[in-house]
């Protein structure tokens, strides 16, 4: 599934701030967005590259 430009953004924000060593970060959008999508891509990246287990 291909995403929206806003959500590889958002996806790329919150890569960048966990490498910084935030652990914690915000998503915030209207209802039906695609924030569980966009949520679902980064933990997938972030368990892909063992940054999460």
């Amino acid at each position: 599934m291909k995403l929206r430009q806003w959500q590889m953004s958002c996806i790329n924000k919150a890569l960048k701030q966990y490498l910084n060593g935030n652990c914690h970060f915000l998503a915030l959008a209207t209802p039906g967005a695609g924030k569980t999508l966009m949520a679902s891509e980064l933990a997938d990246q972030l368990l892909k590259n063992d940054l999460i287990d």
